[in-house]
Protein backbone atom coordinates (compact mmCIF):
# COMPACT_ATOMS: atom_id res chain seq x y z
CA UNK A 1 0.00 0.00 0.00
CA UNK A 2 1.49 3.30 -1.01
CA UNK A 3 1.67 6.03 1.59
CA UNK A 4 -1.00 8.14 -0.01
CA UNK A 5 -3.57 5.36 -0.22
CA UNK A 6 -4.50 6.16 3.37
CA UNK A 7 -5.50 9.68 2.39
CA UNK A 8 -6.77 9.00 -1.11
CA UNK A 9 -9.87 11.03 -0.27
CA UNK A 10 -7.58 14.05 -0.31
CA UNK A 11 -5.70 15.20 -3.37
CA UNK A 12 -2.08 15.17 -2.31
CA UNK A 13 1.44 15.27 -3.59
CA UNK A 14 5.05 14.49 -2.93
CA UNK A 15 7.20 17.57 -3.10
CA UNK A 16 10.84 16.86 -3.89
CA UNK A 17 13.06 19.55 -2.41
CA UNK A 18 16.81 19.37 -1.86
CA UNK A 19 17.79 19.83 1.75
CA UNK A 20 19.79 23.06 1.57
CA UNK A 21 16.51 24.99 1.73
CA UNK A 22 17.07 27.45 -1.12
CA UNK A 23 14.15 28.39 -3.34
CA UNK A 24 15.68 26.96 -6.52
CA UNK A 25 15.77 23.53 -4.90
CA UNK A 26 12.00 23.20 -5.20
CA UNK A 27 12.24 20.83 -8.14
CA UNK A 28 8.89 19.27 -8.94
CA UNK A 29 5.65 17.92 -7.57
CA UNK A 30 4.59 14.38 -8.41
CA UNK A 31 0.81 14.21 -8.21
CA UNK A 32 -0.07 10.72 -6.97
CA UNK A 33 -3.77 11.25 -7.66
CA UNK A 34 -3.20 11.33 -11.43
CA UNK A 35 -3.46 7.54 -11.55
CA UNK A 36 -5.83 6.32 -8.81
CA UNK A 37 -5.44 2.67 -9.82
CA UNK A 38 -1.68 2.83 -9.38
CA UNK A 39 -2.09 4.49 -5.99
CA UNK A 40 -4.37 1.73 -4.73
CA UNK A 41 -2.86 -1.31 -6.40
CA UNK A 42 0.63 -0.60 -7.61
CA UNK A 43 2.19 -2.51 -10.48
CA UNK A 44 5.23 -3.73 -8.55
CA UNK A 45 3.82 -4.00 -5.05
CA UNK A 46 5.43 -6.68 -2.92
CA UNK A 47 3.24 -8.88 -0.73
CA UNK A 48 4.36 -8.06 2.80
CA UNK A 49 3.29 -9.73 6.04
CA UNK A 50 2.81 -8.28 9.50
CA UNK A 51 6.29 -9.52 10.36
CA UNK A 52 7.71 -7.79 7.26
CA UNK A 53 6.14 -4.46 8.19
CA UNK A 54 7.38 -4.77 11.76
CA UNK A 55 10.93 -5.56 10.63
CA UNK A 56 10.99 -2.71 8.09
CA UNK A 57 9.67 -0.27 10.68
CA UNK A 58 12.35 -1.32 13.15
CA UNK A 59 15.02 -0.98 10.46
CA UNK A 60 13.78 2.50 9.58
CA UNK A 61 13.82 3.52 13.25
CA UNK A 62 17.39 2.29 13.70
CA UNK A 63 18.63 4.16 10.63
CA UNK A 64 16.74 7.32 11.54
CA UNK A 65 17.85 7.37 15.17
CA UNK A 66 21.47 6.81 14.23
CA UNK A 67 21.47 9.60 11.65
CA UNK A 68 19.23 12.20 13.29
CA UNK A 69 20.05 14.37 16.33
CA UNK A 70 17.73 13.74 19.27
CA UNK A 71 16.67 17.37 19.54
CA UNK A 72 16.24 18.16 15.86
CA UNK A 73 13.27 20.49 15.22
CA UNK A 74 10.15 18.66 13.97
CA UNK A 75 11.90 15.36 14.61
CA UNK A 76 8.68 13.40 15.17
CA UNK A 77 7.16 14.62 11.89
CA UNK A 78 10.36 13.82 10.01
CA UNK A 79 10.45 10.35 11.58
CA UNK A 80 6.85 9.71 10.55
CA UNK A 81 7.60 10.40 6.89
CA UNK A 82 10.94 8.61 6.94
CA UNK A 83 9.29 5.41 8.18
CA UNK A 84 6.52 5.67 5.59
CA UNK A 85 8.88 6.23 2.69
CA UNK A 86 11.26 3.52 3.88
CA UNK A 87 8.40 1.04 3.87
CA UNK A 88 7.15 2.26 0.49
CA UNK A 89 10.64 1.69 -0.93
CA UNK A 90 10.37 -2.00 -0.04
CA UNK A 91 6.69 -2.35 -0.94
CA UNK A 92 7.26 -1.09 -4.46
CA UNK A 93 10.94 -1.97 -4.98
CA UNK A 94 11.82 1.69 -5.35
CA UNK A 95 15.51 2.41 -6.08
CA UNK A 96 15.76 5.09 -3.37
CA UNK A 97 18.90 5.38 -1.27
CA UNK A 98 18.78 6.14 2.45
CA UNK A 99 19.91 9.70 1.74
CA UNK A 100 17.14 10.13 -0.83
CA UNK A 101 14.56 8.87 1.65
CA UNK A 102 15.78 11.44 4.17
CA UNK A 103 15.48 14.17 1.53
CA UNK A 104 11.98 13.03 0.60
CA UNK A 105 10.91 12.86 4.24
CA UNK A 106 12.26 16.35 4.90
CA UNK A 107 10.58 17.75 1.79
CA UNK A 108 7.27 16.09 2.63
CA UNK A 109 7.38 17.36 6.21
CA UNK A 110 7.99 20.88 4.93
CA UNK A 111 5.18 20.61 2.39
CA UNK A 112 2.62 19.18 4.82
CA UNK A 113 3.42 21.93 7.33
CA UNK A 114 2.88 24.58 4.65
CA UNK A 115 -0.29 22.79 3.45
CA UNK A 116 -1.89 23.16 6.87
CA UNK A 117 -0.50 26.62 7.52
CA UNK A 118 -1.83 27.94 4.23
CA UNK A 119 -5.27 26.44 4.86
CA UNK A 120 -5.48 28.40 8.10
CA UNK A 121 -4.00 31.67 6.82
CA UNK A 122 -5.76 31.84 3.47
CA UNK A 123 -9.06 30.08 4.19
CA UNK A 124 -9.38 30.18 7.97
CA UNK A 125 -9.53 26.39 8.19
CA UNK A 126 -8.00 24.86 11.31
CA UNK A 127 -8.97 21.80 13.33
CA UNK A 128 -9.19 21.44 17.09
CA UNK A 129 -7.55 18.57 18.95
CA UNK A 130 -11.02 17.30 19.80
CA UNK A 131 -11.98 17.19 16.11
CA UNK A 132 -8.82 15.30 15.22
CA UNK A 133 -9.23 12.85 18.11
CA UNK A 134 -12.78 12.15 16.98
CA UNK A 135 -11.74 11.51 13.37
CA UNK A 136 -8.81 9.32 14.41
CA UNK A 137 -11.10 7.30 16.67
CA UNK A 138 -13.55 6.92 13.77
CA UNK A 139 -10.73 5.67 11.54
CA UNK A 140 -9.83 3.16 14.24
CA UNK A 141 -13.42 1.90 14.36
CA UNK A 142 -13.45 1.43 10.59
CA UNK A 143 -10.31 -0.72 10.66
CA UNK A 144 -11.12 -2.47 13.93
CA UNK A 145 -12.30 -5.78 12.49
CA UNK A 146 -10.07 -5.83 9.41
CA UNK A 147 -6.76 -4.25 10.30
CA UNK A 148 -4.30 -4.19 7.38
CA UNK A 149 -0.99 -5.95 7.91
CA UNK A 150 0.73 -2.59 7.51
CA UNK A 151 -1.02 -1.04 10.52
CA UNK A 152 -0.44 -4.06 12.74
CA UNK A 153 3.20 -4.45 11.73
CA UNK A 154 4.08 -0.76 11.90
CA UNK A 155 2.46 -0.36 15.32
CA UNK A 156 4.42 -3.33 16.64
CA UNK A 157 7.63 -2.00 15.10
CA UNK A 158 7.02 1.36 16.78
CA UNK A 159 6.12 -0.37 20.07
CA UNK A 160 2.66 1.22 20.02
CA UNK A 161 -0.79 -0.20 20.55
CA UNK A 162 -3.12 -0.01 17.56
CA UNK A 163 -4.99 2.81 19.28
CA UNK A 164 -1.76 4.74 19.94
CA UNK A 165 -0.73 4.24 16.34
CA UNK A 166 -3.99 5.58 14.92
CA UNK A 167 -4.36 8.44 17.42
CA UNK A 168 -0.72 9.54 17.39
CA UNK A 169 1.48 8.23 14.57
CA UNK A 170 -1.25 8.43 11.91
CA UNK A 171 -2.86 11.49 13.48
CA UNK A 172 -1.77 13.70 10.59
CA UNK A 173 -3.90 11.68 8.16
CA UNK A 174 -6.99 12.32 10.29
CA UNK A 175 -6.21 16.03 10.52
CA UNK A 176 -5.57 16.32 6.80
CA UNK A 177 -8.86 14.62 5.93
CA UNK A 178 -10.79 17.01 8.16
CA UNK A 179 -9.05 20.07 6.74
CA UNK A 180 -9.73 18.89 3.20
CA UNK A 181 -13.42 18.39 3.96
CA UNK A 182 -13.58 22.04 5.01
CA UNK A 183 -11.49 23.26 2.09
CA UNK A 184 -13.45 21.48 -0.64
CA UNK A 185 -16.57 23.71 -0.66
CA UNK A 186 -14.42 26.83 -0.41
CA UNK A 187 -12.32 25.74 -3.38
CA UNK A 188 -15.43 24.72 -5.35
CA UNK A 189 -16.79 28.23 -4.92
CA UNK A 190 -13.45 29.82 -5.81
CA UNK A 191 -12.92 27.78 -8.98
CA UNK A 192 -16.58 27.49 -10.04
CA UNK A 193 -15.95 29.61 -13.13
CA UNK A 194 -12.81 27.73 -14.13
CA UNK A 195 -12.71 26.09 -17.54
CA UNK A 196 -12.30 22.56 -16.25
CA UNK A 197 -13.80 19.36 -17.64
CA UNK A 198 -14.66 18.35 -14.09
CA UNK A 199 -14.72 20.32 -10.87
CA UNK A 200 -13.94 17.43 -8.54
CA UNK A 201 -11.50 16.62 -5.77
CA UNK A 202 -8.66 15.81 -8.15
CA UNK A 203 -8.94 19.13 -10.01
CA UNK A 204 -9.41 21.14 -6.82
CA UNK A 205 -6.54 19.30 -5.18
CA UNK A 206 -4.23 20.29 -8.03
CA UNK A 207 -5.31 23.91 -7.76
CA UNK A 208 -4.76 23.95 -4.01
CA UNK A 209 -1.43 22.17 -4.45
CA UNK A 210 -0.27 24.95 -6.75
CA UNK A 211 -1.48 27.58 -4.28
CA UNK A 212 0.59 25.92 -1.55
CA UNK A 213 3.67 25.72 -3.78
CA UNK A 214 3.31 29.41 -4.60
CA UNK A 215 2.94 30.14 -0.90
CA UNK A 216 6.12 28.19 -0.10
CA UNK A 217 8.04 30.03 -2.79
CA UNK A 218 6.80 33.40 -1.55
CA UNK A 219 8.23 32.68 1.88
CA UNK A 220 11.70 32.35 0.36
CA UNK A 221 11.60 35.56 -1.68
Amino acid sequence: MKILQLISLCSTCILVIACNGENENINETANEESNPVEVIIGENQASLTVEDYQALTEQALDIFNEATPLYRPNRDDLLRWYVRYYIQKHEYNEPWTEDEIFEMAYARQQYESAWKEYAERQYGVVMTDEDIDSQASYNLEIYENSLPASIIGMSEGLNLTIEEFMLNFDRDYAERALIWDELMPLLEKKYAAAEATRLDGVYLGKQYEQEVLNYMQSRHT
